[in-house]
């Protein structure tokens, strides 16, 4: 589900490329109206809050330390990576909801949906322009957390299938390693767009 969130999600953001059909994406969501909370809730909100809680468990146990425990799924380096990039997208998440959703300052207007996020993110520190040194920051932190999540996503379908033993064979798992890096590509390409579209063009 959260997996499906990220593609969509950076999906319909790659659309700020052309303001009016972002627009019209988001009405097309919009119109869901009550329903939209509710789905938020059960396809989202819990199973986000229950990744984690779950996260942040097995974090409190291993650390962010290199090779603190044996694993049989992956490198080390990416087992490492993939504890690294979930602390950064829990920082980029908290950033994201507390900047635009409505539990925080809800400066997301679905109504004006372009020109509301491009000033949320390049005008994230009122009175200095988007050319400034702090709000540039936060453009260069998105950025690390669309790679953090692409990376903990693609990641984390190829190291699941082996720990559930949907890859039992070397090939098999070689052949997803390799089907999941291209898709990461193809996700981090999506997410340079949205980027792109909303913090320089």
């Amino acid at each position: 589900m959260l997996g499906g969130l990220l593609v969509s999600h950076l999906a319909i953001s790659a659309l700020g490329l052309w303001p009016a059909v972002f627009q019209a994406a988001v009405n097309g969501i919009h119109r869901l109206g009550p329903a939209l909370t509710s789905l938020e809730l059960t396809l989202i909100e819990i199973p986000l809050l229950v990744h984690v809680g779950m996260g942040l468990n097995y974090l409190r146990k291993s650390g962010l330390r290199p090779g603190v425990e044996k694993h049989h799924h992956g490198s080390d380096l990416r087992y490492w990576l993939q504890r690294v990039s979930a602390v950064v997208l829990l920082g980029f998440i908290t950033l994201h909801v507390v900047t635009l959703h409505r539990w925080g300052a809800g400066r997301f207007d679905p109504q004006n949906a372009f020109t509301s996020t491009t000033e949320a993110l390049r005008h994230f520190w009122t009175g200095q322009g988007s050319g400034s040194r702090a709000n540039l920051l936060i453009a260069q932190f998105y950025l690390l957390g669309i790679a953090a999540a692409v990376y903990h996503f693609s990641n984390g379908i190829s190291t699941s299938a082996d720990v559930w033993d949907f890859t039992p064979t070397r090939s098999t798992r070689l052949r997803l390693w390799r089907v999941c890096t291209l898709a990461g590509v193809g996700l981090g390409a999506l997410g340079f767009a949205a980027w792109y579209a909303f913090t320089v063009a």
